[in-house]
């Protein structure tokens, strides 16, 4: 076994766009709705959040939204 160092999604901003786009996609397809993406506003509410847990947090967010 390897340990493998990920940064905490908070030093890694540029990540988050990319990372909230796929889960909002995957929820959305699970659900059986069509999304257009996140909205600028609501990027920018993500882009802003201290994301003090992991990609788990930002990806049950984006399920409950």
């Amino acid at each position: 076994m390897v340990p493998i160092a990920v940064p905490a999604l908070r030093e890694r901003q540029g990540d988050i766009p990319l990372i909230a786009d796929y889960y909002a996609r995957l929820h959305a397809r699970k659900v059986g709705k069509r999304i257009r993406g996140i909205s600028s506003r609501a990027m920018e509410a993500l882009l802003a959040h201290p994301w003090p847990g992991n990609v788990r947090e930002l990806q049950n967010l984006l399920e409950r939204a």
